[in-house]
Order: C-alpha cells, then structure tokens, then sequence
C-alpha cells in the first residue's frame, strides 16, 4: 500500500513545480540581478522572499506558488548566486543595498519580507536601513554574530570552483549545507537550478569569490545585535527544531535582543533548509502568520 503522507507529499512537489515563477532581470547595484515572480490575483500584496548563503531564489518554488494565492512573490538572486551577475569582490552592504534596489525596481514596497538563513541576516539589515519599504519582516532558521557565538564561517582553504564533465556528473554531488535529510525529488530540482555548463565543463553557479565573505578570522568579533537594536518592524522567527545553525538558545536570543521579534515558532523534525526539506509545514506557518497580520 501507498503510504498517503509521502504520496500526497511528492503530488504537493510535483504540482508546485508546475507552477514556476517568471524570470525577470533588473540592472541595479552595478550588477544584473534576477529574480523570479509570480503575480498573485490583482491588486495582492507584495511580499519578497530573500534565500541563503550560495542558495538562489528557486529555493522557494514549492513554497512561493502557494503564497502566490493570495499575494504577488517577488524573489530575487543575490548577487554571485543564481543567475544574478558577479562582482570583482563583494561586502555584506551589497547584498542589503540588493534588497533595497528590488524593493524599488518592482514597486511593491512596502511590503512584508521572508528571508532564509543569509537571506534573514539581510532581511534584518534591510529593515533598518530602509524602514520604509518594509512593514515586517519574517526570519527563517536565520541566526545573528556576537562576540560569544561568532559566525566562524569557512574552515577549508579557498579555492577556485571544481569543474565536472556533464551534467550529470555535478548533479550527482548537490546535497544540502549543512547536510540533511530532503525530499529526493526536491533535492534533484534544486540541483538542477544550481549547475550550469561553462565551455567544456559543469559548474555551480555561485561565484566561488563570494565564499571570500566569511573565510577572514581575523576580523574584529561585532554583535551583531547591538548594530541592530534600533529595528521597529515586527520579527516573526521560525526555526527548524533539529537545526545545526539556529538552535533554540540562538532562536532565544534573537527573539530576548531583538526589540519588536516574535516567537520563536520550532517545526517540529524539521532541519536549516525548511524551504527545501519541509516546504509544506513552512508553508502553514507563513500562511498562519500572514493571515494574522491582515487580521
């Protein structure tokens, strides 16, 4: 017998995948920026949806068809992730500069704002810097640095991206980071949108340059808290229970410093990626708390 929880499971996977987003480019902050829409009913709300670290914006294709009921999703490629252009270098202000530039480009500002581990952390900067394009701000298993609990980044040298002979060679390597347990259809679509061919090989497509961004030791320990006190949005924080990067003493902090944070809301048997690993029960939650926001 089909077991019906993973059968309706991988229906949910394959009808949201049927439902893409559009792809639309935007020149802004001196690079080519991409992101995906979908439209929503007209005249909805807007809400924009920022991914991870190395991630890119398709990291919310079996969540963003689903919100797209009843809002228009906008969500964007960060900067030397995706298919967003490169930069010679990169700082942690361009990818908050990128958010504001989208923010404005697409017109949907003031808007709520849903972001994703390195896509929360900007999110947050996002909120101070442009209190007046966001009106809330949604974190997801998204943590902040303090002189205690430092974001150690990179432990490996640096090096120039691995290139694979067909796609079906660097396909077979896409797995999750942190590592974790993911639909094996939702990892084989991610894969897909995460390598590209490059001349006579595969490649990923992250600019291996951006990884430069948390590889320095040496820099000065900030609390990242003490630069972000002066937040008047409203946080919301969901995290995954059994998350390697936001544990529920760091999901605590967030929301005991932060002054306007929310929560935090566990999902129970759930890890980091929870757009990939558990769209459908983030899906409620973000639904449940919309919802309660228009009340």
């Amino acid at each position: 017998m089909t077991d019906p929880l993973q059968a309706g499971f991988d229906e949910y996977l394959r009808r949201s995948i049927e439902r893409p987003g559009q792809s639309r480019y935007v020149e802004a902050t001196g690079i080519r920026l991409h992101y995906l829409e979908w439209e929503g009913p007209p005249g909805a709300p807007a809400l924009l949806l920022l991914h991870g670290f190395l991630a890119h914006a398709h990291w919310w294709d079996f969540v963003a068809p689903w919100l797209a009921e009843d809002f228009r999703i906008i969500a964007p490629d960060f900067g030397g992730m995706g298919d967003s252009g490169h930069r010679p270098s990169y700082e942690h202000h361009h990818f908050i500069d990128e958010v504001g530039a989208i923010l404005q480009h697409t017109g949907i500002a003031p808007c709520t704002v849903v972001g994703h581990s390195f896509g929360g952390r900007a999110m947050l900067y996002a909120c101070q810097r442009y209190p007046e394009f966001i009106t809330r701000g949604i974190v997801v298993d998204s943590r902040l640095s303090t002189p205690q609990d430092p974001m150690r980044g990179f432990d490996t040298p640096w090096r120039p991206k691995k290139r694979y002979a067909d796609e079906a060679s660097i396909l077979k390597r896409f797995v999750l980071v942190p590592e974790e347990p993911a639909p094996a259809a939702a990892l084989a679509h991610m894969g897909r949108h995460s390598a590209r061919s490059d001349g006579d090989a595969w490649v990923w497509k992250f600019d291996e340059e951006v990884t430069r961004l948390f590889r320095d030791r040496d820099a000065p320990l900030v609390d990242e808290y003490d630069l972000l006190d002066d937040i008047r949005q409203p946080i919301d924080v969901i995290r995954g229970e059994e998350s390697k990067v936001v544990t529920a003493a760091r999901a605590a902090q967030m929301v005991d410093r932060l002054p306007t944070a929310r929560g935090p809301i566990g999902l129970p048997c759930s890890y980091h990626h929870l757009p990939v690993s558990q769209p459908l029960a983030l899906l409620g939650v973000l639904r449940s708390l919309l919802r309660s926001d228009a009340a």
